[in-house]
């Protein structure tokens, strides 16, 4: 452990600072003068811009929040959308540079995902020093910080500011949305649970839009958390209905030291879903 931090420490002086030129449609480990409100993480990050990207217009922002088994750059870049804001998917247990799959009868490849997204996207590192997984208070105000500061880098459109988030990532996103539901366009946990209070929170985030995705046969994540978060946001007398894919199956996450997770990677479908970036670049804040 004392080792993996040290080399965590030691590259990320080589991170170019936020504001800098970056290749574009590339997704670029980068660092920024975070807050010093203690040692709270998210002082390193990855930011993708598109490949047709220019300061000439504004750009919708997706937010990503990782997994609690994500945090290290090589688990969190295996899997997902961060897998597929690169040009080469390839990783240490899969050398195919393109990432693909077959499941429940289905073929999954995008090899084109990176050239055609047309968001910015910015992937904080969630981790603090001591490696404690999990998006605590702090840790989401410095996530708004940066937020912030990458629309303001980068030509953001702040009225297209959406968030998503996958498994503790997913609890994350629920998290943000509550503590800031007028920062965003929209929000969308991954088969994550709903904290706290439902019938508070689906009051609270009822101009927010949303779309929840969860499998049937998660073993992480009881489907009945995503079932039972939808439905609450959907008493609270919303102008939309919160969306909701519930799969019937999903597969486990692609790293092979989570095989054990079956129906769990439910984002590796999502993040795929053509339908949900045109849903995201059409929202506006306060416009659900």
């Amino acid at each position: 452990m004392l080792r993996l931090l040290s080399l965590l420490h030691a590259t990320a002086v080589a991170f170019p600072m936020l504001g800098a030129e970056i290749p574009l449609g590339e997704r670029t480990k980068m660092s920024w003068d975070a807050p010093q409100n203690g040692d709270d993480g998210v002082d390193h990050f990855q930011l993708f811009l598109p490949r047709h990207w220019s300061k000439a217009q504004s750009w919708p922002m997706l937010i990503f929040l990782h997994g609690a088994g994500d945090g290290v750059w090589d688990v969190m870049n295996s899997q997902s959308l961060p897998r597929l804001l690169s040009r080469d998917q390839s990783t240490a247990f899969d050398p195919r540079k393109s990432w693909e799959f077959d499941f429940d009868g289905r073929h999954y490849v995008n090899a084109s995902f990176a050239d055609d997204l047309g968001f910015v996207v910015v992937m904080p590192q969630g981790w603090d020093a001591t490696m404690r997984p999990g998006w605590s208070r702090p840790r989401l105000e410095r996530v708004r910080a940066l937020a912030t500061r990458v629309a303001s880098a980068y030509a953001v459109d702040p009225e297209r500011i959406s968030l998503a988030g996958q498994s503790a990532g997913g609890v994350g996103a629920w998290r943000f949305a509550l503590e800031y539901p007028e920062f965003l366009s929209a929000v969308v946990p991954v088969c994550g649970a709903l904290p706290g209070d439902s019938a508070r929170a689906a009051q609270r985030l009822k101009d927010l839009s949303i779309w929840v995705f969860h499998a049937a046969d998660d073993s992480a994540m009881p489907v009945e958390l995503g079932d039972g978060a939808v439905a609450a946001m959907n008493r609270a007398g919303r102008r939309e209905p919160a969306r909701y894919t519930r799969y019937r199956r999903a597969p486990p996450p692609p790293d092979p030291q989570y095989n054990d997770m079956v129906g769990h990677a439910s984002y590796d479908l999502a993040f795929r879903d053509a339908s949900l970036y045109a849903w995201l670049a059409n929202q506006r804040r306060g416009a659900s």
